[in-house]
């Protein structure tokens, strides 16, 4: 699972847990971003984790970019999720497409 807190429509650090069941018992794994822009998951909030289709173990995360002063113009960001043993991490890509779950 991935999510973070709620500071109105600012972002936040997201929050990474695993469990064999949804109703736990739920494992904390700590902000699966990293690098630059990461303490405020590359200013978005988590929405989503999209399996790939046709790519067993690839998993795209999917986040919402508000913009409160023209809420219209909301935006989107999604990134590719590796896994450093069950922790997932994310890392920001200017551009990528799915061969990076082939490397």
């Amino acid at each position: 699972m991935i999510t973070s807190g709620c500071t109105g429509w600012d972002p936040n650090a997201a929050r990474s847990a695993m469990a064999t069941s949804i109703w736990g018992p739920w494992e904390m794994l700590g902000n699966p971003c990293v690098g630059e822009g990461a303490d405020l998951t590359f200013h978005s909030q988590s929405t989503f984790v999209l399996p790939v289709a046709g790519k067993e173990g690839a998993f795209i995360f999917m986040g919402d970019r508000w913009r409160p002063r023209n809420p219209i113009d909301g935006r989107y960001v999604w990134l590719p999720i590796k896994f450093e043993g069950h922790k997932p991490v994310i890392e920001w890509h200017e551009e990528w497409d799915l061969s990076v779950f082939d490397e």
